[in-house]
């Protein structure tokens, strides 16, 4: 079938359209012209289906009678018999003597389908073989039109073709032998008995299908429990003849999609023409049951892999929360000249945005520490450099992620009169090198696949503050600059028929940040000093802050957004700093909120020792 057909005929319920090019139904190939094997070579038959009787093939092949004789198989074909009779030849039409006895043969003829277990398993055998065939076949009895239409309103049926067309279809033999039929009756005077024999016998009437349509609802109640009770097809056998036949244009729900799902949702409409559909496959059973079921039950939004954009979106966040954390001593200010401070600060937190425009939310969870050194050069400078890891999973749309960064930073400060206040500028670097592992439940029985790659993430900025002393109080308000880039590299998922060659992605983001920082004089506690402080911050995006990641299969493009979009976000947080000599602890927390409904909490702890 070439994984798609060759073109679209009748349409079929659930918003299908049978494909041209799959199957084919014929007359006996016994008597074929050069232009006749030309026609049949151009269409590819992988196999060919011979419904007849012994009897029938092995008469000889000659003009006068063409349907008696072995088929001349068509080149490339592979040949199988199923004598659906079951006997050496068909049936005898014992006891026909006129038009009304041969149509009550022909009638009976299409309830021994439904009512002989023979003919019943001939036709199961059929139908696993048009099931497994990869290539086109065609299938055939002598006249073409009795086990061959019962054969082809079978699988019409399972298509889901209105019984409208079937019965149209079917009573189109008589237009396509009308030239054989007549030849046949030309040998007899009109209206003698044995015309008005042949002539019901070599042709189809209604009345023969619809006999054989209601026996199967007095033996079995509907063709479904035919199919299933009385041929003995399973449901995944039943989806791969329908998938074979049938190209959906539009899934269950897929117009009204949007984003993610939407990009979802086409993924698996275009799969349609790949080598998972049509075939004993987990994808080719979910969509024909999503078909079915009228609902894609939520895979769309799973499918596209948004937890690789979330990943890269929390990464370029990570500067922030990292910064935070060790901002409050790697100024030097409270050192003397020379002197060197060893600090550990720890953070860990949580950060979720609700899913908008098709994506599903995603949450955030870090922790980690960085290890440091923070040394007073002079009056006016100092330099830190701390290294340091943090562990963040990312979970959205039944997918989670391990981010675990190994990072290095390093910094200054100039101020310009003394550090201690007035005016001062900041400068900054940070290095990580990130492994990403990934995990993604596809659902609907598609199994879970499994991913990982390395990363980097590198970043900087620069800040302008003053330090300003208003007793009790010291106040510091700063604006700047941060930049940073992220890079996960391409990488292939495994464990599932739908794991994406993911692509590498690759975003910068520049933000413009300003914070003010409170703090309270220390006051004195036994032989501690404590001081609260309380800081706002606020960074704006200057680009799109919103991820994209692509991944395909089977050349097939899905492209997913993180669902983290905000164009700002503000941080609210509380401190308190307590010392004891050269021995320094700052506990604090944060709440965060962004423009697109994200929120967060993170927490820090510092621990630091000058000498």
């Amino acid at each position: 079938m070439g994984n798609g057909g060759t073109g679209f005929a009748d349409t079929t319920s659930n918003n299908g359209v049978m494909r041209t090019g799959v199957f084919y139904r014929s007359e006996a190939l016994s008597l074929l012209n050069s232009a006749d094997s030309a026609t049949l070579s151009m269409l590819h038959i992988g196999l060919d289906i011979d419904l007849r009787t012994p009897s029938e093939i092995a008469g000889p092949a000659n003009p006068s009678s063409p349907n008696a004789g072995p088929d001349l198989v068509p080149n490339g074909s592979n040949y199988t018999w199923v004598n659906i009779y079951g006997t050496f030849s068909p049936p005898p039409p014992a006891g026909v003597g006129d038009k009304a006895t041969a149509i009550t043969y022909m009638k009976t003829t299409y309830q021994n389908f439904v009512t002989d277990p023979v003919q019943r398993a001939a036709f199961h055998t059929v139908l696993i073989d048009l099931a497994n065939e990869a290539d086109p076949a065609l299938y055939h009895c002598s006249g073409g039109k009795d086990r061959t239409g019962w054969t082809s309103m079978l699988l019409q049926s399972i298509a889901g073709v209105s019984p409208t067309i079937i019965m149209q279809d079917y009573k189109a033999s008589n237009l396509y032998m009308a030239a054989s039929i007549n030849q046949i009756l030309s040998a007899y005077t009109v209206g003698s008995t044995q015309y008005e024999i042949y002539s019901v016998m070599l042709g189809v009437k209604k009345s023969f299908l619809q006999a054989g349509l209601d026996q199967v609802i007095a033996s079995y109640g509907s063709l479904n429990a035919y199919l299933i009770q009385g041929l003995g097809l399973t449901q995944a056998d039943i989806y791969v003849l329908r998938a074979k036949m049938v190209y959906y244009s539009t899934l269950p729900g897929q117009s009204g999609l949007a984003g993610n799902a939407a990009s979802g949702a086409a993924l698996l409409n275009a799969l349609q023409s790949s080598p998972l559909s049509g075939r004993y496959t987990s994808y080719n059973y979910y969509l024909q049951s999503a078909i079915d079921m009228g609902t894609l039950g939520g895979v769309e939004t799973q499918v596209g892999g948004q937890v690789h954009a979330d990943a890269v979106s929390y990464l370029l966040r990570q500067p922030l929360w990292v910064d935070g954390a060790i901002a409050p001593y790697t100024s030097g200010r409270d050192l003397g000249i020379g002197q060197t401070r060893i600090w550990l600060a720890g953070l860990g937190g949580y950060f979720g945005s609700d899913g908008r425009a098709g994506a599903a939310s995603s949450t955030e969870r870090s922790a980690g520490s960085v290890i440091g050194g923070t040394y007073r050069i002079g009056d006016q400078t100092s330099a830190y450099l701390g290294l340091g890891n943090i562990l963040g999973s990312v979970g959205s749309a039944a997918a989670s992620a391990d981010v675990n960064t190994a990072l290095a930073t390093i910094g200054g400060r100039y101020g310009f009169s003394t550090l201690e206040a007035g005016p001062y500028v900041t400068a900054r670097a940070n290095v990580g090198w990130v492994d990403y592992q990934s995990k993604r439940a596809l659902g609907g029985g598609l199994g879970t696949t499994q991913g990982n790659t390395k990363g980097a993430v590198y970043g900087g900025g620069a800040d302008i503050g003053d330090v300003i002393r208003l007793a009790p109080f010291t106040i510091t308000p700063q604006v700047g600059v941060r930049v940073t880039q992220v890079t996960l590299g391409s990488f292939n998922e495994s464990g599932s028929e739908l794991a994406l060659g993911v692509n590498r992605i690759r975003h910068t983001s520049s933000n413009v940040v300003a914070d003010l920082d409170v703090s309270l004089d220390p006051q004195k506690l036994d032989d501690w000093t404590i001081a609260p402080s309380v800081a706002v911050g606020y960074e704006q995006a200057l680009g799109n802050p919103q991820v994209e990641s692509t991944g395909t299969l089977y050349g097939f493009n899905v492209s997913q957004y993180s669902a983290y979009d905000s164009q700002y976000l503000m941080k609210v947080g509380l401190a308190v700093t307590a010392q004891h000599g050269a021995f320094t602890v700052k506990a604090g927390v944060n709440a965060i909120r962004a423009a697109d409904a994200s929120s967060g909490i993170n927490a820090q702890l510092f621990i630091g020792y000058k000498f």
